[in-house]
């Protein structure tokens, strides 16, 4: 028996709405089509199907006919098709724009073409992979292995087995109330470091399967906390649930725990060895009794920053009685560190500081344990980073652990909400309206990296299996980008799985990727770029790979390279870039580096690196760049080829703001930050930013694309169109050759470009007299060189140095126009810093008359009225970096995961 090949026209079924509310139809008792297998929940993820077979002895003709899941608005229109006696056919629902998926609980249903005469049906209450009847076409559905278009196989049961192993399931949560993931803890109970590359978490469900990575290993007495539902692979821990580990066969069974109610939490007390009970969520240090008897407990925590050293400070919370803590001890979470051994009382509502060095030093991602004199476990804590000031219980004594605002050691915690950082950003300078840019259901999870090459090739990276996509841009005005082909790079050698946070082209066409570790051994840190050649048919060729570690230092598993961008040597070279002596960059002193520099941003550090990557291996750092409050964090780049514009993305975590950088005097320096577009969603997790740039034309608005880490409503990628790229009119701008000089002199600012979204903080007088000197204030600009423009017809006042006090002077011509005027700032490279309304008034104190001037004749034109006029995308593209001061900044270090 064959399978018959189709290839089904997919459509939701409309305008049935009246035909369904009939009563239920009754078998079509003259056709022998059934319902042979159905899948659900494919392990490959191979699309969900439902097979058909004939039981007759005569072909039968099913066009037209509609197969719908338990939703009567779902419908697959089968195509013109015969199945002939003993024939199958396949039917894969989920394809197709208007398809749809089959759910753990649902139903599979046959009907003609009516749409009403039901022809068999199957329902489950749990992930059909696969069922099937046995013998096909006339028994009962029993679990079977997935054969679509063959007979049927019945599915053999595992030979599971007991395994002995020193790892136990330590500790669960499956309702975490504050919304994070489940998860689950391991411990190793034994005297030597075990493997578990590849071992097997599974639920309640035996088709589950979530690996641990390759390369994962347990020491003596250490945790290892695995999220259950954050990988394709993975799944979520339910209200009466189980929770199993598997040796990496799959089969010898190492520990489970299984419970009838949400598990928040539950743990072994003492680890590894005791029952479970209820406990504290202690993910990753020792598990605690959720109903302690004692009255001490960890009450802060200082692990970076103060003079005196790490400490820990203990608290006993009973009003009344001294608490002995004689013969206790406390350990951090190197289980081969000697633990610091107590003495003395703690008095009633006091506090106990303990300096935790020279015993042991607290890290970024570290725990302490407090063990009674019996060795029982009193309290634990465990963090992922380092916090701001201290980690400390809010309330004081009582409440969860959370970032204090200031260290309080053997003080009452500063629990006040601290202040977060001052957002001082300018509105998105493009356009705002942002639409899907892919089809639902393009990419699942894990998107990160976007750019466009020279030729104006899109490619787009995922941060899972670090496959690389090429995208076919849409033909017409608001069209869909489309997948044109792939590829899954390795490391050089053809091993690994780079988890690919970022992407670039170089000009030889090469692909490199900004990478953060290897995903087969997730729990390591591996910033590294990569350097990929793309072939036919989905082949990739790793040839590099520059570990980057001895330029950002030490960094966590999951917060190490998340941007790149390749910058041309000529672009490099044009612009000065200086190197890490402040001498000029000269290509020339370097081997083959792939004829450019490399800009990285990491998301650790926020650090923004400049880097030459060589092809015999070696880095060489030319300079680093801060990031901003508004902005501390970048997780995309892209540069402007040809100009002076280094974008980097924040992602939801700044609500999607943006900064931009350019080289002043050959140094890498922040510039301006800018909101999100209002059309763009500030909760989403976008990772990648690409701009197509107009070359015919500078001043057109560029349309610009987004890649987001989730799929959100199924769409990861989203775009803003540009403006209509033409050359530039007769009189107007038009592109430069960036080897011209400089003009000499400013360029005077238009009068479309002062709106009030412009204005920015700068103040001063609301009148002047013809030659008077006056005073305004720029906020933030202190230092910098500014042009000072008197508008209407504009009027160069002169070109500035604003005061320490961000105070600037200039004097008002003799010969000026009485009436309305603006006095406009630009920053010494053009950028439009804000601007004020002024009224000249005449000497004499009289003031003018609108829409007169001296003698009675018209005033010289002033421009639009602000509250009216619009901002056009050429003006607005004229001030890419403008509508905010040059504010320095404290950098903020971010220690997100």
């Amino acid at each position: 028996m064959r399978p018959i090949p189709l290839t089904l026209a997919m459509t939701t079924v409309l305008g049935l709405g009246a035909v369904i509310a009939t009563p239920t139809p009754a078998l079509a008792a003259e056709t022998d089509i059934r319902i042979n297998e159905v899948a659900s929940n494919s392990p490959t993820d191979a699309p969900d199907f439902v097979e058909l077979t004939n039981v007759g002895s005569d072909p039968v003709t099913v066009t037209g006919w509609i197969l719908r899941d338990n939703d009567d608005t779902h419908g697959a229109v089968l195509p013109e098709a015969t199945i002939a006696p003993g024939e199958f056919l396949v039917v894969e629902p989920d394809q197709g724009p208007d398809g749809f998926g089959l759910g753990s609980a649902d139903e599979a249903r046959l009907f003609t073409a009516d749409g009403v005469t039901l022809v068999d049906s199957y329902a489950w209450t749990d992930h059909a992979f696969s069922e099937g009847r046995l013998p096909d076409g006339t028994g009962e559905f029993v679990d079977t292995e997935p054969t679509p278009g063959a007979p049927n196989l019945a599915r053999e049961a595992p030979d599971f087995y007991d395994a002995d192993s020193t790892i136990a399931v330590n500790e669960v949560m499956s309702d975490d109330p504050d919304g994070g993931e489940d998860w689950v803890e391991l411990v190793n109970t034994g005297p030597e470091t075990v493997d578990l590359s590849g071992w097997i978490l599974r639920d309640d469900d035996d088709l589950s399967a979530l690996p641990i990575a390759d390369g994962t290993e347990l020491a003596p007495g250490a945790f290892l906390v695995v999220e259950t539902n954050v990988t394709d692979a993975g799944f979520g821990l339910g209200k009466a649930d189980e929770i199993r580990l598997y040796v990496a066969d799959g089969l010898g069974l190492v520990d489970s725990y299984s419970w009838t109610d949400h598990a928040f939490t539950e743990g072994r007390v003492p680890d590894g060895t005791g029952t479970f009970v209820d406990t504290a969520a202690t993910p990753g240090s020792a598990n605690v009794a959720r109903e302690p008897s004692y009255a001490v407990v960890i009450n802060e925590v200082e692990s970076n920053g103060d003079p005196r050293g790490d400490w820990v400070e203990l608290a006993n919370t009973d009003q009344a009685q001294t608490a002995d803590i004689t013969g206790w001890t406390l350990v951090d979470g190197d289980p081969t560190h000697d633990p610091i051994v107590l003495a003395g009382t703690i008095e009633s509502g006091g506090y106990l500081g303990i300096l935790t060095e020279p015993h042991f030093g607290l890290g970024g991602e570290d725990s302490v344990t407090l063990r009674d004199a019996t060795g029982t476990v009193v309290a634990s804590v465990a963090w992922q980073t380092h916090a701001p000031a201290t980690i400390g219980r809010c309330p004081d004594l009582t409440g969860q652990f959370g970032d204090t605002s200031e260290g309080t050691f053997e003080l009452v915690n500063a629990c006040e909400e601290t202040p977060g950082p001052e957002v001082v950003a300018s509105p998105w300078p493009f356009g705002n309206d942002v639409r899907d840019a892919v089809a639902p259901g393009t990419w699942g999870e894990d998107m990160s990296g976007l750019d466009i090459a020279t030729d104006g090739t899109v490619y787009a990276v995922n941060n899972d299996n670090g496959e690389i996509f090429e995208l076919t841009a849409p033909d017409t005005a608001g069209g869909l980008y489309t997948i044109a082909q792939s590829w899954i790079p390795t490391y050089p050698g053809g091993a690994g799985q780079p988890d690919s946070e970022g992407i670039t082209v170089a000009g030889d066409g090469a692909i490199f990727l900004s990478t953060e570790r290897d995903n087969t051994a997730s729990g390591t840190s591996r910033p590294s770029v990569l350097r990929v050649e793309l072939g036919a048919e989905g082949a990739a060729s790793t040839t590099h790979e520059w570990n980057l570690t001895s330029i950002t230092g030490a960094l966590g598993a999951n917060a190490g390279l998340e941007g790149i961008e390749w910058i041309s040597d000529a672009d490099a070279t044009r612009l000065g870039v200086r190197d890490a002596t402040g001498a000029s960059y000269d290509p020339a002193a370097y081997d083959e580096h792939f004829g450019g520099i490399f800009a990285v941003a990491v998301e650790q550090t926020g650090a923004v690196h400049l880097v030459v990557l060589e092809a015999d291996g070696a880095t060489t750092l030319l300079q680093t760049a801060a990031t901003t409050e508004s902005v501390p964090v970048l997780m995309g780049l892209d540069w402007r080829a040809g100009g002076n514009e280094l974008w980097g993305l924040c992602d939801e975590a700044c609500e999607n703001r943006s900064s931009v950088f350019a080289f002043d005097d050959g140094v890498l320096t922040w510039q301006v930050d800018h909101h999100a577009p209002t059309g763009m969603n500030p909760s989403y997790t976008n990772e990648g930013l690409a701009f197509a740039w107009c070359a015919a034309d500078p001043n057109a608005a560029p349309t610009t694309l987004w890649i987001s880490d989730t799929a959100h409503d199924g769409v990861s990628l989203r775009v803003a169109d540009g403006g209509v790229c033409e050359p530039a009119g007769p009189g107007e701008p038009g592109p430069t050759d960036p080897t011209d000089p400089e003009p000499s002199g400013p360029t005077a600012p238009s009068v479309d470009e002062l709106t009030d979204r412009t204005r920015g903080g700068v103040t001063g007088p609301a009148t002047a007299e013809p030659g008077e000197t006056v005073t305004f204030a720029v906020p933030g600009a202190a230092g910098a060189t500014v042009h000072v423009w008197l508008l209407s017809d504009p009027v160069l006042l002169g070109t500035v140095t604003v005061s320490a006090d961000d105070i600037l002077r200039v004097t008002i011509p003799a010969d000026a126009v009485v009436g309305q005027h603006r006095i406009v700032v630009q920053a010494e490279d053009g950028t439009l810093m804000g601007w004020v309304e002024l009224e000249i008034v005449s000497a004499d104190g009289g003031l003018s008359v609108p829409g007169a001037g001296p003698g009675g004749e018209g005033l010289a034109a002033t421009g639009v009225d602000p509250g009216v006029a619009g901002l056009a995308l050429s003006a607005l593209a004229a001030v890419l970096l403008g509508g905010a001061a040059l504010i320095a900044r404290r950098r903020l270090v971010s220690g997100r995961g």
